[in-house]
């Protein structure tokens, strides 16, 4: 054993320790459950797996704050869970009346949670105030708004961009009220979801009760009380216990005995969500694309999924999973497990004797699991790869605007739309790409993928861009998570989606759960 190998394992130590701690008292956080077992019959009680960055759908750059922003605001648009077709929201029609030009057509008499209009008006105030934000990327290609009469929206754009729809159904499309302009906003949050924000205790809890004034058909459940639990293994015990109706993001290896409780059902879909290596292409080592193929052949995906999640998943060699339309069976051999190949690809870049390599990662469980592994892979081609575990919120800091690491070992949530996924993770300017180095003769193969409706063109144009993606390595994919989802066996109304971020507002438990 080397002396780096007895330190990474004494940090490891030390955080699992810390988190048993955090779990223990997550898990006394939850409180006791109601008689039965259950929550009270008006409330459902669901666990999320991270803090939200924010309440402001604008504001917040995480893609696990979905689940807790779905319940508290509408989008434009919607989706159909299990293919992602564009579906009405609080936009009940649409079409590009040329091809720089969306209309969108409101449904009548929407108010926000607060009784306020949500006209066309509104819309354009959010999309507008949108552009201005943390996440503006996803509208950069938009060049105005307009709202002819209340219930019109008319979106121009540079450039053709059939993305432009879906992206509406996600946080662009999450309208904000009026109050938006107050500097509290994000703890006192107005929108048009089914849900309104009672209290927030980061940290903890987020509380919320039935919005009266939703568009559509009433959520089931009068409260949803949505518990802040980062230890999966915290959670499935709260699962068991009964202090908890739903949770995903579990354990894989708590599957069987969520299985054998005979109170739970059991699903581990594979999503667009998948565990990959940013890299900051501006530092060394990364600087040198023949280190970064090193990487991705040195990694064994297949090892890494069993190690990690029990082979609840699949390895990713694309940024789309095997079940997307966009998907490239072409290119399914990017990337074998070469370790000679790699070996050769560093002493090339001038990396014979080794370099070391500094990563952030989040600090639970599974994800020191899954960088011990990385780190061994990694170990085999002289990379010594030191990841520090912390607080996600405070890593993606670190990690993406301070430039306090050469990468960090996260997840890429998914897109509704594969152009927001392509752009987001590689695009010169994104957040994402903290080092702001261009893939060659990409974005030109992505504004082709974007300028047409016609999903054989568009896949065409993906799977070109996928070969770029390849030559240049400017990520590590490592695998598509299978999400597993665990609920109470009172609780109906769940459909799980390929986006992966769960929508749990109109889940209904029978009285007496």
């Amino acid at each position: 054993m080397t002396p780096n190998r007895t330190t990474a394992s004494a940090v490891v130590r030390r955080a699992l320790l810390g988190l048993l701690g955090v779990a223990l008292l997550v898990t006394a956080a939850c409180g006791a459950p109601a008689q039965g077992g259950g929550t009270t019959d008006t409330t459902l009680t669901v666990a999320i797996s991270n803090n939200p960055s924010s309440l402001d759908p604008q504001a917040g750059p995480s893609g696990t704050d979905h689940v807790a922003l779905y319940p508290i605001y509408a989008t434009l648009v919607d989706f159909d869970p299990a293919t992602l077709k564009a579906t009405p929201g609080l936009a009940e029609s649409w079409s590009f009346t040329d091809p720089t030009t969306l209309q969108l057509k409101l449904r009548s008499g929407l108010k926000f949670s607060d009784g306020s209009p949500l006209d066309a008006a509104a819309v354009k105030a959010s999309l507008e105030r949108y552009r201005t934000q943390t996440n503006k990327a996803d509208l950069s290609n938009v060049t105005a708004v307009d709202a002819p009469d209340p219930t019109t929206v008319v979106i121009r754009e540079k450039t053709p961009d059939s993305s432009l729809v879906l992206v509406l159904a996600d946080r662009a499309g999450m309208i904000v009220g009026p109050t938006a302009a107050n500097a509290d906003f994000a703890q006192k949050p107005v929108g048009a979801g089914p849900y309104t924000l009672v209290s927030y205790s980061p940290g903890d809890r987020l509380v919320l009760k039935r919005n009266p004034n939703y568009f559509g058909t009433a959520a089931p459940m009068e409260n949803l009380e949505m518990r802040i639990i980062t230890d999966p293994k915290a959670a499935a015990n709260a699962l068991l216990s009964g202090q908890i109706d739903f949770a995903d993001n579990l354990d894989a290896n708590d599957i069987p005995q969520l299985k054998n409780s005979g109170k739970l059902t059991v699903e581990s879909p594979v999503g667009l969500w998948f565990d990959m290596i940013y890299f900051n292409l501006s530092q060394k080592p990364l600087d040198d694309v023949r280190v970064r193929q090193a990487i991705n052949l040195a990694l064994d995906r297949d090892e890494i999924i069993q190690g990690t999640v029990n082979g609840q998943g699949e390895p990713a060699r694309q940024p789309l999973p095997t079940s997307h339309w966009a998907y490239d069976k072409a290119n399914d051999g990017i990337w074998p497990h070469d370790v000679a190949k790699a070996k050769q690809l560093m002493a090339d870049a001038g990396y014979a004797g080794g370099v070391t390599l500094t990563s952030v990662a989040t600090a639970s469980p599974l994800e020191i699991r899954r960088n011990e592994i990385i780190r061994s892979q990694l170990a085999q081609i002289g990379i010594d790869y030191k990841v520090t575990p912390m607080d996600t919120n405070q890593g993606v800091s670190l990690y993406f605007e301070k430039q306090g690491t050469n990468a960090a070992q996260y997840a890429w949530s998914g897109r509704p739309d594969p152009g927001q996924t392509y752009n987001r993770l590689f695009a010169q300017n994104s957040y994402q790409n903290p080092g702001k180095v261009a893939v060659p003769g990409l974005d030109q193969v992505l504004t082709q993928a974007v300028s047409t409706e016609d999903t054989t063109q568009r896949a065409a144009a993906y799977a070109q861009a996928d070969k770029l993606i390849a030559d240049f390595a400017p990520y590590a994919p490592l695998y598509f998570r299978g999400d597993v989802t665990a609920y109470s066996t009172s609780v109906t109304g769940y459909t799980a989606s390929l986006l992966g971020k769960p929508k749990v507002a109109f889940l209904n438990k029978s009285s007496g759960a």
